[in-house]
């Protein structure tokens, strides 16, 4: 009977392990995702120097050629672009939900963007347990 004990501890302790170790590697996985788009996106703002309609075009169609569809919350005062079939953004007012948020500061005569991207921790039957996000900043980008 100690043996049976035993055996079934083991059993469900390896259960556990796994199921740990399959949502850490869940997780691992869509970071990843989100921070190459991030990536991605800081590098077009820094090409096309700064926030518009071609660098606004580039990031939506990479975004949408990736399969990203995460959304959340953008802060005040930042940009949302809330619709990836068009190259505008709205001033979040921290209440709807967009697929990524830009935030243009001004310092020492340049611009300075902080965007951020967000991905989600979702399990097929609990559908979304919680949205991270991923933030970046753009290098200087000279004023004119």
């Amino acid at each position: 009977m100690r043996e049976a004990i035993g055996t079934e501890t083991i059993f469900k302790a390896v259960i556990i392990f796994t199921l740990i170790f399959a949502a850490f590697l869940a997780v691992a996985i869509t970071y990843n995702k989100a921070y190459r788009m991030k990536n991605q996106a800081m590098y077009i703002l820094e090409k096309y120097e700064g926030i518009n309609d071609n660098s606004l075009r580039i990031i939506n169609n990479y975004l949408k050629n990736n399969g990203y569809k995460t959304t959340g919350n953008c802060e005040s005062g930042e940009y949302g672009i809330n619709n990836l079939d068009e190259n505008t953004y709205i001033t979040a007012n921290g209440k709807d939900r967009f697929y990524y948020c830009l935030k243009p500061v001004n310092k020492d005569e340049k611009t300075y963007i902080t965007i951020k991207v967000f991905f989600r921790f979702s399990l097929p039957f609990l559908d979304d347990l919680l949205t991270f996000k991923v933030t970046g900043e753009t290098k200087g980008i000279r004023n004119f």
